[in-house]
């Protein structure tokens, strides 16, 4: 499973992907936009989700509980990923092509396995901070041994 990688959502290229054709772009939330349980982006983070959203859709879709989050875009919460009905759902009304659509996470069993089963190309970040819910870090253990980083 091919999964592009980079340190934090600012080092992606954006205006690269446009170019390519992509017009669609789901964020995950936490530890991926902001870190864990908060709801204020950075504002380098919040400029650049605004200026994205003047040139294609901008989605954040999130399993967390709804928030109130400054942020002129639209939000999925409690999505359900990686077998997001939500989702789907969306991208059917939309009359979204899958194949125009960019997933950027930080977790492999939540955010890039939802990417591979809708179709959407992935992007991987590294988490924002080390704080996450306790199932998480089960799945961190797991991701690292996917990875080949437990000794």
């Amino acid at each position: 499973m091919k999964v592009e990688r980079v340190e934090r959502v600012e080092d992606i290229d954006f205006e690269g992907l446009l170019k390519e054709g992509y017009t669609c772009f789901f964020f995950d939330f936490d530890n991926t936009l902001v870190p864990w349980k908060e709801s204020k982006l950075e504002e380098s983070k919040r400029r650049l989700l605004i200026e994205l959203a003047k040139k294609a859709r901008v989605v954040v879709v999130s399993n967390g509980k709804p928030r109130k989050v400054d942020l002129p875009v639209m939000f999925i919460w409690r999505a359900g990923k990686p077998f997001s009905l939500k989702l789907w759902r969306f991208l059917k009304k939309e009359k979204i092509d899958p194949k125009r659509c960019v997933m950027i996470g930080d977790q492999i069993f939540t955010d890039v396995l939802t990417g591979k089963i809708f179709g959407f190309r992935v992007i991987k970040v590294e988490p924002i901070s080390a704080k996450e819910f306790f199932g998480t870090k089960i799945l961190r253990f797991f991701e690292k041994i996917l990875e080949g980083k437990v000794r």
